[in-house]
């Protein structure tokens, strides 16, 4: 009997064993990113690269993973990308500048 016993927790052990090996995995499951707000200064598809220069006067470059994404976007527009570790656009959306109300005179 107790050698069953013993046989029964080695394989309950070597289980979860496997199972945190399975469960492991080699690459980050989130990456981290960030949104950059501004004007489309530079888009050069066929090397795949662009610039945006924010509200705040910084030039942020980028490089394209889909051109797909800038599909119907020209510079001058002002744009939110977010961008991964990399400095690749994940997703690229079109932005208006919000209307401030006026003071009250």
């Amino acid at each position: 009997m107790p050698v069953k016993i013993i046989w029964l927790l080695a394989l309950l052990l070597c289980g979860f064993s496997l199972a945190m090996a399975l469960a492991a995995s080699p690459e980050p499951l989130a990456q981290t990113s960030h949104v950059v707000i501004g004007t489309l200064k530079e888009l050069d598809l066929p090397k795949m690269n662009g610039k945006i220069t924010t509200d705040l006067g910084q030039t942020v470059s980028f490089t394209i993973k889909s051109p797909d994404l800038f599909k119907g976007l020209s510079v001058g527009e002002r744009i939110a990308v977010r961008l991964d570790d990399h400095g690749q656009v994940v997703k690229v959306m079109e932005t208006t500048i919000p209307e401030l109300l006026a003071p009250e005179q």
